[in-house]
């Protein structure tokens, strides 16, 4: 990043014509004030939607996505002057597209409040939502028979994420989608669907004296026709293939560890790969879960391996920071008993 003053950028833009100082100058001013403005704009906003009308405003309590694919909702209706609720839709809107779910209506302390759990996805009775920024509202019949359209929002400002051992939006366990809910500026909530990646990810490791199987289940991967396993080195990428047992969309590796027995003394980290002919590499490993810290939490033991030919050494699986299957090999001290 240059060190030199603004005043020296811009005078070195402008002599690059009317258009680069456009753009150098919108650039500038966007670092400068941006973040500042987006803060005191949230807030003007939020002050501004309190003295609206609130007779379409639902406020919420508590709107969330547990386990990386249901909706849990909780907001409190507006006085509706008499009437009576007596039916509520969760609407959720993106373009020209709107999908409705039933909600729970429920009478406390003189006040009607909305609950829903929404099941997001592909499973069956899933509300499947593709990708975009999906608006939520409220869709709510009187007993008079009129239906009133309301905006779901967060009336108070949003606290400070705190440190915590899982992340505040995990993927969906099924397909790697992440269902991301935000705010705008004006408090009004809204769900972001980013698809998840395709994927193989392990759900079992069986790691034994005289051999190590690697279970697990592709996401997102149509065809997985053909597919094998390669297991590079690292420092000088000699690499191993074997084959890889598929069924549906679970597969089984075995390890190749006959071949992957370290000299005396030293040490070999091997990473794992599935491929598919005529398409990309995919790294082996955990994805599709919610801790913080992958590699501190699910630490598989180590073991020590014996080959038939008499060649013991020590295995030791382990998940990277990123979640990739990496395998330890360590020579065994010379003479050791197997």
């Amino acid at each position: 990043m240059s060190t030199d003053s603004l005043s020296t950028r811009v005078g070195r833009t402008l002599r690059g014509g009317p258009r680069q100082t456009l753009l150098v100058a919108r650039r500038e001013v966007g670092r400068a004030v941006k973040p500042r403005a987006r803060r005191a704009w949230t807030g003007v906003a939020l002050r501004m939607a309190r003295l609206t009308s609130s007779r379409s405003i639902a406020e919420t309590t508590f709107l969330g996505v547990l386990d990386g694919h249901t909706l849990n909702l909780q907001a409190t209706l507006p006085d509706v002057e008499g009437a009576v609720p007596v039916a509520a839709e969760l609407l959720f809107s993106h373009e020209s597209s709107t999908q409705r779910t039933p909600v729970t209506l429920r009478e406390a302390d003189g006040r009607w409040l909305v609950e829903a759990t929404v099941l997001l996805g592909d499973r069956a009775g899933a509300t499947r939502l593709n990708r975009g920024v999906w608006q939520l509202g409220l869709l709510v019949t009187l007993d008079s028979g009129e239906t009133r359209r309301m905006t779901v929002r967060r009336m108070t400002a949003a606290t400070a994420a705190r440190r915590a051992p899982t992340i505040a939006v995990p993927p969906c366990p099924d397909t790697g989608t992440r269902y991301r809910p935000s705010t705008t500026a004006a408090g009004a909530w809204q769900i972001t669907v980013r698809p998840g990646r395709p994927r193989a990810e392990v759900a079992r490791l069986v790691v034994d004296l005289g051999g190590t199987e690697i279970i697990g289940r592709f996401v997102g991967v149509a065809d997985r026709s053909g597919a094998y396993a390669e297991f590079t080195r690292r420092g000088d990428e000699l690499t191993h293939e074997v084959p890889v047992a598929v069924t549906g969309d679970i597969f089984r590796i075995h390890a190749p560890l006959a071949r992957m027995s370290p000299a005396d003394g030293t040490k070999e980290i091997w990473d794992v790969r599935v491929r598919i002919p005529g398409g990309p590499g995919l790294r082996v490993g955990r994805w599709l879960h919610d801790l913080t810290n992958l590699a501190r939490v699910l630490r598989p033991y180590e073991r020590r391996i014996l080959m038939p030919d008499g060649v013991a050494f020590h295995l030791r699986p382990y998940y990277t920071p990123a979640g990739s299957l990496a395998l330890a090999c360590t020579s065994a001290e010379p003479g050791a008993a197997a």
